[in-house]
């Protein structure tokens, strides 16, 4: 069932229980006055009868005259019977209708009893006249308010359907009115694609609404989508271009020397050259699984002492890069085996040493400072060299994958590492920044939260 039909009906549903309620209510209240304003009149009846029979020497001559203009007036099927206290009756013979002596006698204590009996009105009451008391039975049907409240249901009937034709119509008006926005919004969506995600829904003529609040997430959405298309759309063509280059390397080098007969030593130089290429493949190779990895994979991050993380990262880096000069500076006040944080051992170490790998190949092998700093929320660690630098409009753009600023063309690289370090640092909840100064210096800010 569609969103409009289903809000249509609901609505429906909502107002005719309302509308419902409140015609019974007044069916009822209606219903209520016709009984009590005719028993008025049945009482009325009772004591005309008893003044005709009973009361002519209480009266004047003109207030008797209007006692017998009234007695002529009868109710619908009105029945009346005037009684002794014995319960005899008198002046009007029982015939056919005889009074239950529990009833007569409930009228002498009571000295009044009315009620309802099927579509018949009866009211007693105890007429006490200068020469004795008398009970007066009086019995009626309320035609005329029967077929007022039968004409009254008919009329309510055809008005509630009535209601309800034009509430369902004005409801599916309003259900229209109420969901263009969100048709327009799903005509946007199916005339999307690859090229054209970028291209936002209009919300300036909404109102503040849900709506609205829902036009801006989807465009949000689809503008993070359009990024996340060109950033593979680059991925595969930088991967692509980055690959074919040392494969392009190892087999030019393995088909010129086959070309001809060559001494050892050229053959071990072309193996060489080989084996450099191919190691620089298997690089961008584990760098690109690694990526697709940090995309695919929930890592667990479990407590870490910065200490021992700290010190084996650093041990690792001179074992397998013995030529690195690096200068320790600790400007925190804490004592670093009390600084913990909640991380993946092996991804921390592999973005701390790629930035630290970084800086020395930019630098050309000279020193570089590692800065621990800490505040009460975060461990602050700056990797500073003093080489190449980087431009201003490229320091943006470094931790996209394969992006490499243009001064730094003639140093092999693979344009990963600052990447793969962003995203480890992303994962982590941390922050990486990159300050740098063209031809002075670099350097690379990495803050990541206290356990």
């Amino acid at each position: 069932m569609k969103i409009r039909t289903r809000l249509s009906l609901q609505f429906l549903g909502l107002f005719t229980i309302l509308l419902s309620i409140v015609l019974v209510a007044i069916y009822f209240v209606v219903a209520d006055h016709w009984q009590k304003n005719f028993f008025k009149q049945l009482e009325d009846r009772a004591y005309i009868v008893g003044h005709n029979y009973l009361a002519e020497d209480n009266f004047t001559y003109a207030e008797f005259q209007e006692v017998l203009r009234k007695f002529p007036r009868t109710l619908p099927k009105e029945q009346i019977r005037i009684y002794t206290l014995n319960f005899n009756p008198i002046f009007i013979a029982e015939g056919d209708l005889k009074w239950d002596k529990d009833i007569l006698q409930a009228v002498v204590d009571q000295n009044s009893v009315w009620f309802k009996h099927g579509d018949e009105y009866i009211f007693g009451i105890l007429y006490k006249d200068n020469s004795g008391d008398y009970i007066v039975m009086a019995k009626a049907i309320d035609q005329t308010g029967l077929d007022a409240l039968k004409q009254l249901r008919s009329i309510m009937l055809i008005s509630l359907l009535i209601a309800l034709l034009i509430t369902f119509i004005l409801s599916r008006l309003f259900a229209e009115s109420f969901l263009h926005p969100i048709k327009k919004i799903i005509q946007h969506v199916q005339t999307r694609n690859v090229d054209t995600l970028a291209e936002p829904f209009s919300t300036a003529e909404m109102s503040r609404d849900e709506i609205r609040s829902l036009s801006e997430a989807i465009n949000v959405l689809f503008e993070r989508l359009h990024e996340s298309f060109e950033s593979q759309k680059a991925f595969v063509a930088h991967a692509s271009h980055e690959l074919k280059t040392p494969i392009a390397a190892v087999l030019g080098t393995a088909e010129i020397t086959l070309t001809q007969e060559r001494t050892a030593e050229a053959y071990q130089q072309a193996l060489q050259a080989i084996i450099q290429d191919t190691i620089y493949t298997d690089q961008i190779i584990n760098n690109l699984l690694t990526l697709a990895k940090l995309d695919q994979v929930n890592y667990d991050l479990s407590p870490l002492d910065f200490e021992t993380f700290w010190w084996q990262t650093i041990d690792n880096l001179m074992l397998h890069h013995p030529n690195l000069k690096l200068n320790f500076v600790v400007q925190t006040t804490e004592e670093l085996h009390k600084l913990h944080l909640k991380g993946n051992q092996q991804l921390l170490s592999l973005a701390v040493s790629n930035i630290i790998l970084n800086a020395d190949k930019f630098s050309f092998n000279q020193t570089i400072d590692l800065t621990l700093t800490s505040t009460p929320t975060t461990i602050d660690i700056e990797v500073k060299d003093y080489g190449i630098g980087i431009k201003a409009e490229d320091i943006e753009k470094l931790t996209l994958p394969f992006y490499r600023s243009s001064n730094a063309f003639p140093i092999q690289g693979t344009g990963l590492g600052l990447s793969l370090a962003f995203k480890i640092i992303n994962i982590h909840q941390g922050h990486l920044t990159i300050a740098s100064k063209l031809g002075e210096y670099t350097a690379v800010m990495i803050q990541l939260p206290k356990a």
